[in-house]
């Protein structure tokens, strides 16, 4: 989820849009909310298929049908207007993350949840069959799991089997890789091909691998025509026969999907909806990671410092309150909310190849930077963490290996021995005189350059106008498919009027993140060049709080934690990687040191990987 782009729609009929979900084939997906303030998902069709004849009359035609479809495990078409400029359409927003984000993130699904999730998924393809349908894109990324069961959700492609496809002559319609032979090869398009997306959605979430392998798409597609899918891995008896029979290259092999149902249903209450949410049970109360209610302090928020006036920056004007960002869903459109804490954080190493971001835009001015507003987006339906419906065992959870950082993408991510979250990095500042600010783990010593340090350990002072701490060298690793996490212990000693960076690593001519303050909503944030998830809090002047930035390089996304709890979550979009030192007290950008941090920074920690929520609890 990121903010609004300058192109991008304030509003779509009568549906304020709050923020992007995503772009797809299709068109952009905004988060929105309705006139009664109901959380939607809006689809904006790209203007380049309005100018293809006769689109909006198929566009009409599929709308028509999709309104049709009803169930427990499909997200609804609510709204849509095929007349529009640019055509769109309203389907209900559905509160969790992508299963593809939560096998990245956190591994394969047991057995088990795998053979519920068949169920769950087989139950809304009979919905979407009954009205005379066909998916035709049914992928990971398009299942979310709710609190209470996977829905299947974008219709974008979707067909009815008694009228032409909304794409043209030649063009194929699906996502490598999770496409039936039939799709490749042109040839008729029946609910069978749902079936055989449901065997490779069902691979992926039992070995977190596609079961066609990866590589170029035109590789792909003749592997799902012509080669045996690859589900070895899946050593449950009735799930890999389950797998095998939906991916039968005959579409007339392969299983309905009520008798998919059967089958499922057939092996127990282990196999049904009825399952316990992923990760530990809720807590009562406000303990960390559950929602906390407006206007109450955060958990683990710490005193002001004895004598130390607390004054809470000004909130600028700007725009209206958007969802509260990553640990609720605003009850008022929720019976129950939503907690991003309810499970472990993803913990993926990194996996790809360093790379540089291409075409960095900044825009015009430091001012330019887009950003989330007071209370960001709402993030559960793109971030994981929602309290997710599969289970999976503790001992799966306890044993489940992070790949080490020279592993291959295609590597299991069970396939290595777990590492322990040790740091790359310390730098206590706890100095009380001289130039070199330690670093008691991996001997990154960093020298202080206008820097003053405070009484009995009290970290190191910036004054917010050439203060640095800057190490000999690079020290993280931040390219494309790299995790890893920053913390550091800050406190502001006057209010910013610009952009403060706590702590940051230089690339070529900018920093490659940013642990700050973002003067745009008077909030903390964690940022790349471009992007940033945007927290809620209002920062504190002489108030020491714990920020940590996680970037989870597989997932592509940015997490910032306040105090030990999340508050936003944005995608990772364009990574850059960092080439230059390490540095701490300002930032850098077109070759040149900005951003200078006013205050102090204390115990500063930087991991290479994304560090579990509760991992992050017990760093503050």
């Amino acid at each position: 989820m990121s903010a609004l782009e300058p192109d991008d729609p304030h509003s779509v009929g009568a549906y304020r849009l709050l923020s992007r979900l995503g772009v797809g084939g299709m068109g952009r997906v905004f988060l929105g909310r309705s006139p009664g303030g109901r959380l939607v998902a809006v689809k904006v069709v790209h203007a380049e298929l309005v100018r293809r004849p006769e689109f909006r009359d198929r566009f009409r035609r599929e709308v028509q049908a999709a309104r049709l479809v009803s169930g427990a495990f499909t997200a609804p078409v609510i709204d849509a207007d095929p007349d529009a400029p640019l055509p769109w359409l309203v389907t209900s927003y559905i509160a969790g993350p992508s299963l593809e984000q939560a096998v990245v993130e956190r591994g394969p699904f047991e057995a088990g949840a795998v053979l519920a999730l068949a169920a769950g998924l087989a139950e809304a393809l009979v919905s979407i069959h009954a009205v005379n349908l066909v998916h035709r894109d049914l992928k990971p990324s398009n299942v979310l799991l709710a609190e209470d069961g996977p829905r299947v959700i974008d219709f974008g492609i979707v067909r009815s089997v008694e009228a032409d496809s909304i794409t043209g002559t030649g063009l194929v319609a699906g996502s490598p890789g999770f496409m039936s032979p039939e799709q490749v090869n042109g040839d008729a398009i029946t609910p069978a091909s749902d079936v055989f997306c449901l065997g490779a959605v069902l691979a992926f979430a039992a070995t977190g691998a596609n079961p066609f392998g990866e590589g170029p798409t035109p590789a792909l597609l003749y592997r799902v025509v012509h080669n045996t899918p690859d589900i070895g891995t899946v050593t449950d008896p009735a799930l890999h026969a389950l797998i095998g029979d939906c991916l039968a290259k005959d579409p007339a092999r392969r299983p309905t999907p009520q008798e998919i149902l059967a089958r499922v249903g057939a092996l127990g209450d282990e196999s049904t909806m009825a399952l316990r949410h992923l990760g530990p049970r809720s807590r009562q109360g406000n303990a960390p990671g559950s929602p906390t209610p407006a206007g109450t302090p955060f958990p683990g928020a710490r005193a002001t410092d004895p004598g130390a006036p607390t004054n809470v920056l000004p909130r600028d004007a700007g725009p209206g309150p958007l969802p509260q960002q990553a640990t609720t869903v605003a009850p008022r459109f929720h019976d129950r909310a939503t907690r991003v804490g309810a499970a472990p954080e993803p913990d993926p190493a990194a996996t790809g190849p360093t790379g540089r971001r291409a075409g960095r835009e900044r825009g015009g001015s430091r001012r330019a930077f887009l950003f989330l507003g007071v209370g960001g987006g709402a993030v559960a339906a793109a971030g994981v963490g929602a309290g997710f419906w599969l289970n999976r065992s503790a001992a799966a959870d306890r044993d489940r290996a992070t790949p080490p950082s020279s592993a291959s993408p295609s590597s299991s991510p069970s396939a290595s021995a777990p590492r322990p979250a040790r740091p790359l990095g310390h730098w206590p500042l706890d100095e009380t005189s001289g130039t070199v600010a330690r670093d008691t783990v991996g001997g990154h010593h960093g020298t202080a350059t206008g820097v003053t340090w405070g009484p009995g350990g009290g970290g190191a002072v910036f004054d917010g106008r050439g203060g640095q701490i800057v190490t000999g060298g690079p020290v993280l690793e931040t390219g494309k498919g790299r995790s890893f996490t920053v913390a550091a212990w800050v406190r502001l000693s006057t209010a910013p009027e610009n952009w403060a960076t706590a702590v940051s690593q230089d690339a070529e001519d900018a920093s490659a993140f940013y642990l700050q303050y973002a003067v745009e909503g008077n909030r903390w944030a964690f940022s790349r060049p471009g992007q940033r998830a945007v927290g809620r809090s209002e920062p504190a002047v002489n108030v020491w709080t714990h920020l940590v930035g996680v970037c989870a390089g597989q997932a592509r996304t940015l997490r910032l934690y306040v105090n030990g709890v999340q508050e936003a979550e944005t995608e990772d979009t364009a990574p850059m990687s960092a080439t230059g030192p390490f540095v701490i007290g300002r930032a850098s950008y077109g070759g040149q040191a900005v951003d200078f941090f006013p205050g102090a920074v204390r115990d500063v920690r930087v991991f290479d990987r994304a560090l579990t929520a509760d991992r992050i609890k017990k760093l503050g």
